[in-house]
């Protein structure tokens, strides 16, 4: 599998900031630096935003976007909703100008395409093809059900995202053009290559980079004249659920962060559900929070939410799809090593956490268990020096035994000396008396 995301070797820290936020635990520790398995991660970014160092490479395409310019091709960008809570604009229309002075003939919403998802959703919905329906907008929740909840696969919606279903309309209506997808999502990038939608992928943050390049600057000059449209409500929390219409008899629940996503998942294996569309995303506080966008800004989730709330509305584009958007998902189960609990219940041991006294669950070594940093272990993904208490028992232990080891010596030293001043006084009399006294005081204060 392609990487989306590399941890470089040379700036990793032993800070463990990325396992610490990897709730998929796709992240191996040794030789004193992280690396990611791919086969295990779902692209989510996390690691990116976490690291304090920045010891991450994303693939890039800037530079293959600026060579099929260079090249005279066509550029036509599908740009995410959640572009009005990054940039200081008030519209499309202010950001399509500014990408034109870069090169790009035709600047379009992608959220054309989330307009055109939402009503598939609503049509699963009012012809009861499933009890339960998980929106399939996020690429990273797709692939967390793929690999880690493939028993849940029935329920994720049959739907293309809207990156995708957009993409393929500005194939047809741009024929020949170089397709650019611009967002803050990270894991669209192996979206686009499992599915050939676009030809490119850049994050917000190539594109302000590409803009201070060319000292381009994005600026309000234009008002929008029309009503705002539903579907921009995409980028931010419940934006889903808010772009739909009710169904009759239908439930509808937000839930962003994987960890939530996770607990959601597990909720649904161990009681179902019936007649309820999970919105589902990643992001805490949805795309509005993007990686993309995180890695400039430590957070976006009010302002960003508040720019997406000014600019959406109640109307539709009213768009029409002349092809089925209709996508069918397969299973990528994830194949871990299987563990023995004997063998995670002797690496406890090992690391002296074998009791509720002794596992003290303290997280530094960025799990969040003893239990799971001994499985980690056991799975080849940890070291057991990545265990802080237990270091510290270990470099308490050498210090005694250093300590022992200078003391016995020490005494042996005494000893010896103390047996010649004997043999000395014997010749000469008490005149070394002193001498031992001093040699018996020196004694009692290393002991």
């Amino acid at each position: 599998m392609n990487p989306i995301i590399v941890l470089t070797e040379k700036n990793c820290r032993d800070c463990y900031k990325c396992i610490r936020n990897c709730l998929t635990n796709a992240i191996r520790y040794s030789d004193g630096h992280a690396e990611i398995l791919q086969d295990e991660c779902i692209d989510c970014g996390e690691c990116v935003v976490a690291c304090p160092r920045r010891g991450n490479f994303v693939e890039n395409d800037m530079d293959e976007v600026r060579r099929q310019l260079r090249a005279g091709r066509r550029l036509v960008a599908s740009v995410d909703p959640s572009f009005i809570a990054e940039f200081d604009v008030s519209c499309i229309e202010d950001l399509r100008e500014a990408l034109s002075q870069l090169g790009f003939d035709a600047v379009e919403e992608m959220a054309v395409g989330a307009e055109l998802v939402s009503r598939e959703y609503e049509r699963i919905m009012m012809d009861g093809e499933t009890d339960v329906l998980i929106s399939s907008v996020c690429p990273s929740i797709n692939q967390l059900i793929r690999k880690y909840y493939p028993d849940m696969l029935k329920y994720l919606a049959p739907v293309a995202s809207p990156m995708e279903v957009h993409c393929r309309r500005l194939r047809r209506e741009y024929p020949g053009a170089f397709i650019v997808y611009i967002g803050p999502c990270y894991a669209r990038k192996r979206e686009a290559w499992e599915t050939g939608c676009c030809d490119a992928v850049m994050m917000f943050s190539d594109l302000k980079q590409w803009l201070h390049e060319k000292d381009v600057h994005c600026v309000n000059s234009h008002t929008v004249t029309r009503q705002g449209i539903r579907a921009r409500r995409y980028p931010r929390q419940d934006g889903i659920v808010k772009s739909m219409s009710r169904v009759l008899g239908w439930n509808r629940v937000s839930i962003d962060g994987v960890g939530d996503c996770i607990a959601a998942l597990e909720e649904m294996r161990q009681r179902g559900a019936n007649r309820v569309f999970l919105e589902m995303t990643a992001c805490e506080g949805s795309c509005v929070n993007g990686p993309a966008i995180r890695s400039n800004r430590y957070e976006n989730r009010i302002h960003g939410t508040v720019a997406v709330n000014s600019y959406a509305g109640e109307y539709d584009f009213g768009v029409e799809e002349p092809d089925s958007i209709r996508k069918t998902f397969t299973p990528d189960p994830v194949q871990r090593r299987s563990v023995d609990e004997e063998a995670v219940e002797r690496v406890l041991e090992k690391l002296n956490k074998a009791t509720a006294d002794t596992a003290l669950n303290c997280g530094c070594c960025g799990y969040p268990t003893c239990r799971e940093m001994a499985r980690a272990l056991c799975e080849g993904k940890a070291e057991m020096d990545m265990c802080l208490p237990y270091l510290h028992e270990q470099a308490e232990r050498h210090s005694r035994e250093v300590v022992d080891s200078t003391l016995d010596a020490a005494d042996r030293v005494i000893d010896k000396q103390m047996r010649v001043v004997q043999d000395i006084a014997s010749i000469l009399g008490e005149t070394t008396a002193e001498t031992k006294v001093m040699l018996e005081k020196l004694k009692q204060a290393i002991q």
